[in-house]
């Protein structure tokens, strides 16, 4: 599932791809993934392209949104010719290099003839039309309200253990299985411990963690991890993937002290840590 890092990306590149353009069409070839009236944006220009957590958010000019959320499997392609749309790598899940695909979902085509493809797998993502943007609950972690006397506010008085308080988009929006894990590992923090009994020394070392591994993972321009389902807008791959630190690393040792890493399932997902390194 793409997070913070991997829809900022999209973001950072997609405002330089089309912004100031005028959505032509909207072909849905799924309606499970495309929520509200595409007459609403049909011939509107783009004037923003803003993120929210994990909710990318195209402003419009007469005052509508569009708002994609990538779950799991989605992305966003971005072609110059939509009618011939060839990208340099092979598009995963596609088995191709053109566009649309099997697993295209949503097409928006604007009047230049460039258009972006919502490719989407497993049909869990989706884009809703509204009338403001749809917004988390949670603080994102690059705002300003994201601070170390915030994250501890919130930290004591939850009871959940401190990997799925994390991923909670209703405490925190921004930070999901990749980051979750990484910043753990690198705040030397237990998946399983319970949030409200970290110290304030632990919760500000997770403080530091979480903030560099976002900011690496922005650096890298997101992770493309084992399924490569994480693709830019011109379909290459983000880079972060060979700067895991513990995710999808089981078995593999430690890079500080050489243990082997493990993996366990928790709440349907799987964390990754050292059983040394982190209590």
């Amino acid at each position: 599932m793409p997070e913070l890092p991997e829809v900022e990306t999209i973001k950072r590149k997609l405002t330089l791809d089309i912004i100031g353009k005028t959505i032509s069409e909207i072909e849905i070839l799924s309606p499970k993934n495309f929520i509200g009236n595409k007459k609403d944006v049909i011939g509107n220009k783009i004037i923003k392209v803003n993120r929210y957590g994990k909710v990318l958010v195209f402003g419009l000019i007469n005052k509508k949104f569009l708002n994609i959320h990538f779950k799991l499997s989605g992305q966003m392609l971005f072609s110059k010719n939509a009618n011939k749309a060839v990208f340099k790598n092979t598009i995963p899940f596609t088995k191709g290099k053109t566009m649309p695909a099997n697993t295209t979902r949503v097409i928006i085509r604007f009047t230049d003839n460039s258009g972006l493809f919502f490719n989407d797998l497993r049909k869990f993502g989706w884009i809703k039309v509204s009338d403001q943007p749809l917004i988390p609950k949670g603080i994102d972690v690059l705002s300003k309200e994201f601070t170390l006397k915030k994250l501890v506010q919130l930290i004591s008085t939850s009871s959940r253990p401190i990997k799925l308080f994390l991923m909670d988009q209703d405490k925190i929006t921004g930070i999901g299985n990749i980051y979750a894990n990484d910043s753990l590992f690198l705040a030397k923090i237990h998946p399983l411990r319970k949030s409200k009994t970290l110290t304030e020394e632990e919760i500000k070392n997770l403080y530091k963690a979480i903030s560099k591994v976002i900011n690496e993972g922005l650096k890298d321009q997101g992770s493309s991890g084992a399924d490569e389902a994480f693709i830019l807008p011109d379909g290459s791959k983000g880079q972060h993937q060979r700067h895991f630190l513990v995710y999808q690393r089981e078995g593999k040792p430690c890079i500080n002290c050489k243990i082997t890493i493990k993996r366990i399932k928790h709440s349907g997902r799987s964390s990754f840590f050292c059983p040394k390194c982190q209590k």
